[in-house]
């Protein structure tokens, strides 16, 4: 927890503490007879050591110090970690004649900790005085802890290069006491675009974060113009720049802007260049130039010609061959390309077909085998996998239509109308008559036993109409008693 108190008072405090040091070391010196009573000292015995500050108690790690520039704000951080049994309680700048920096609230901020504290993490943000001198200085910082329950404290010191003005030249008859115009800074901390992937030859909206880089100065008037090199991404309202009020010191501001991609784009990353121009509170004017990298991909666009089904029926359990083209019609590679057919009647294992260059045909031949008999129009799916210019897996399905069939077997039949034999000529008719005979007492059985047939079957029909009649006035009579 970090507080800031009435810095008057913590001033005078700290001064006071600091002229108790001893060689950069706090010591702490208990009343022997009080320390040794409360230590539980035997009567006429020997009295406890007490407890001091010791160089080791404390160590500051992550250090981090800057150079430090005149008239400019610095940031010195650090953790103060106690060794051994103890905690932190605070920790706060020493301030001195010689002390390098402004004054002012950061020069008495404490930072505090408790109990439980055995590191403290201290972050403080100084402005360097206009006099200080080049070379490196001493910052001291005051640690207060507990040890062993004794209060304690010392002082640490963090070792800072500092950048003083420079020494006025004979030709300046009087030294410049104005400070040097900070540059405040704009960069671009981000993008996103409306779409997932930006497709060459679609619209898509683009959203830039600027941040104001500086912690103490706003800037005003910024004009933002974006521009590639070779025209790569247009605006489509015609105009590719913005205009930004202004941005608070450390303030992020965002501008959206409507582009187009040109449909002859290879897929790869191409370079949006953002220009900004601005000025300070006291009207200085500042540029800065910032890109970043947009990705463009191709749709892949591919379609499937020439299909053909050799047989133009499989048998059941035979293999089959499924051939056709497979045309690019995009501006991207197809790599990995595959094909099968599915369906409920056939079955195959995926075809590997390679890559397809933009504007090439890759060509196929899927073997399949018929495991069920097509029993509809025949449709099944022909499907091809291939990996577009983002290395995604797509997929593509036609529908085609394949026969499957049981295998047909010709039966042989013995040809009884033959002439007969110059000796069978004799009686011939009478055999035919006796055949035409044995005909129509054929076809009459044949027709006598289909009406008997018909009969039994509209009899048997009767019966179990009658019966479903019985069976549904039952049902009425026993909803009846109930």
């Amino acid at each position: 927890m970090i507080k800031n108190n009435k810095w008057l008072g913590k001033k005078l405090a700290i001064i006071a503490m600091s002229a108790m040091m001893v060689a950069s070391v706090g010591i702490v010196i208990p009343n022997q007879y009080t320390y040794a009573a409360e230590a539980g000292a035997p009567a006429g015995g020997e009295v406890a050591e007490p407890e001091t500050s010791k160089d080791t108690d404390i160590v500051l790690t992550g250090v981090n110090a800057p150079v430090a520039k005149y008239g400019e704000a610095t940031t010195i951080g650090f953790v103060a970690k106690v060794k051994g049994e103890g905690y932190i309680t605070s920790i706060s700048p020493v301030v001195s004649d010689t002390f390098p920096f402004e004054s002012n609230d950061a020069a008495y901020m404490v930072v505090e900790g408790d109990a439980t504290t055995t590191e403290l993490k201290a972050n403080y943000n100084f402005m360097v005085r206009s006099d200080v001198a080049t070379g490196y200085q001493a910052v001291e910082f005051n640690i207060e802890y507990v040890k062993n329950g004794t209060p304690l404290s010392i002082v640490k010191t963090v070792n800072v290069k500092f950048e003083g003005a420079p020494e006025p030249t004979e030709e300046v008859e009087e030294p410049t006491t104005e400070a040097p115009v900070s540059t405040p800074r704009v960069i671009v901390t981000g993008y996103k675009t409306d779409v997932e992937k930006v497709l060459a030859g679609e619209k898509f909206q683009l959203t830039l974060y600027l941040q104001n880089t500086s912690n103490r100065t706003a800037v005003s008037n910024m004009k933002v113009s974006l521009e590639t090199t070779g025209g790569e991404f247009l605006p489509t309202s015609g105009s590719s720049t913005k205009y930004i009020s202004s941005i608070g010191a450390g303030q992020t501001a965002e501008i959206t802007v409507e582009m187009s991609a040109l449909a002859t784009l290879e897929p790869k990353p191409y370079i949006l260049t953002v220009n900004c121009a601005y000025e300070d509170n006291k009207l200085n004017p500042f540029e800065s130039v910032e890109n970043i990298s947009i990705p463009v991909y191709q749709e892949a666009k591919i379609t499937v010609t020439e299909v053909s089904v050799a047989p133009d029926r499989i048998n059941l359990y035979d293999q089959g061959s499924v051939s056709f083209s497979i045309n690019n019609l995009g501006s991207s590679v197809l790599t990995n390309v595959q094909a099968r057919v599915e369906g409920d009647t056939v079955e195959c294992e995926d075809c590997f077909i390679g890559n397809i260059a933009a504007g090439s045909t890759g060509y196929a031949d899927v073997m399949v085998t018929g495991v069920a008999e097509t029993t509809d129009d025949g449709i099944v799916k022909l499907i091809i996998i291939y990996e577009d210019s983002a290395g995604e897996e797509c997929t593509y399905e036609e529908e085609i239509t394949v026969f499957v069939a049981e295998e047909f077997f010709e039966e042989e039949f013995y040809d009884y109308t033959e002439e007969p034999a110059v000796g069978m000529a004799i009686g011939g008719w009478i055999i035919g008559l006796l055949v035409a005979f044995l005909v129509l007492v054929a076809v009459i059985v044949v027709v006598v036993i289909l009406i008997v047939k018909r009969k039994k079957r509209k009899a048997l029909e009767e019966a179990e109409a009658l019966e479903d009649e019985i069976d549904e006035e039952l049902l009425l009579d026993a909803d009846k008693e109930n």
